[in-house]
């Protein structure tokens, strides 16, 4: 299969003091692991083991330390800031557990944000949303507000908004963490349909129930990637 991810000794750390008395804290110790495209991935471990330190490196969202990380082919560390906040927007989707929804706007509004930093003419910006919440179940409530929708609604209006880029990975950090059961599963069967579908997923989550529906678990301890 064609490698999607791959790092290579990722070290991520984080200081904080004075010169005096600095401290260095060790998020990533050397993590090292590939993704091949097309696969569904869990990430699980203990709170502060670095599972959403290693997610935000996946995603651009914060750089390694020391290391290699390869998109593709292409090294993601070297990036400068244009071309990172580009790979942001097109190549990686995201979700996360707080659904990060903006209050004052409906679905479609809040699906097709991505496309606004693209400088999609607005007319296809809708369109293109309309077809993301259709393609995650919400096509009957295309105007409802945050507020109007339930939990796993709401979810579903993030998933829309991460997918209507059509990114090469979708990177998803406890999405069903804010969910009861019922609707948690909803989100993974919806997930499950993406990847089905030949999206590369990585999910970070510390259910190992959850984490057991990917095709794959990758267990961290520590920053550091348990074998």
């Amino acid at each position: 299969m064609e490698e999607c991810i791959r790092m290579q000794k990722i070290v991520k750390r984080y200081e904080s003091g004075n010169r005096k008395n600095r401290n260095v804290t060790e998020a990533l110790r050397g993590v090292s692991l590939c993704i091949s495209k097309g696969e569904f991935v869990a990430v699980t471990g203990r709170s502060g083991c670095g599972k959403s330190t290693l997610l935000n490196i996946m995603g651009g969202m914060d750089r390694q330390t020391s290391g290699e990380y390869l998109f593709f082919g292409k090294k993601v560390g070297g990036m400068n800031a244009r071309a990172l906040a580009r790979f942001r927007n097109q190549s990686i989707g995201f979700v996360f557990q707080a659904f990060y929804l903006a209050k004052e706007l409906n679905a479609v509004d809040n699906a097709a944000m991505p496309l606004g930093y693209a400088h999609v003419k607005n007319r296809e910006r809708k369109r293109r949303a309309e077809e993301a919440l259709n393609a995650v179940g919400l096509g009957g409530k295309l105007r409802a507000y945050p507020a109007q929708l339930s939990g796993g609604e709401q979810q579903r209006v993030a998933i829309a908004r991460a997918i209507i880029n059509h990114p090469g990975v979708l990177l998803a950090d406890e999405p069903t963490g804010n969910l009861d059961q019922e609707n948690g599963q909803k989100i993974m069967d919806l997930l499950h349909q993406l990847h089905r579908d030949g999206m590369t997923i990585v999910m970070v989550t510390h259910d190992l129930a959850l984490a057991g529906q990917a095709d794959r678990i990758l267990y961290m301890e520590d920053g550091m990637q348990k074998m």
